[in-house]
């Protein structure tokens, strides 16, 4: 924040004059928005670029699925711009049928094939899926129950 040589501050923003409280850096809500979305990290920018992805697929499984548990041909998610790239987690179901189901947030699917028919079964996240989602290191997890059983 730029003082002027008549002790009057000037907005980060703009180079405006600020009238107002002392600890005013911006003259109005405007400029206070250009300059924080212009300092914005890239990887911040990034980070909301995928959640943005996820919540539009979560939005697309929800209109799909509005109560537990729906079977759809991929075609349909292709049609409304599902995005397979982007999920919040993987959970394997327990043997014998062992599906893969890509979670966004509370909403999951897992890819099928029916009759030669590419489908997804969408399903509402169960709290079993904690029990169950994918470690990419399980001999890691060994590890750490060995190193708390010997300290």
């Amino acid at each position: 924040m730029e003082i002027e040589k008549s002790g009057k501050k000037k907005c980060l923003q703009c180079d405006k004059p600020i009238a107002g409280r002392l600890d005013k850096k911006y003259c109005d809500d405007y400029c206070r928005n250009m300059y924080n979305n212009q300092t914005k990290r890239a990887d911040e920018r990034q980070i909301q670029h995928v959640n943005s992805i996820i919540r539009k697929n979560r939005r697309i499984l929800k209109t799909l699925c509005p109560v537990g548990k729906a079977t759809v041909r991929k075609e349909v998610l292709d049609a409304m711009g599902y995005n397979y790239r982007y999920f919040s987690g993987v959970y394997r179901s327990p043997a014998p049928r062992s599906l893969a189901y890509f979670i966004c947030y509370d909403y999951a699917f897992s890819p099928i094939k029916e009759k030669g028919i590419d489908k997804a079964l969408i399903v509402q996240k169960q709290d079993y899926f904690d029990k169950y989602l994918q470690n990419p290191w399980p001999a890691q997890c060994i590890l750490k129950r060995f190193i708390r059983k010997q300290f």
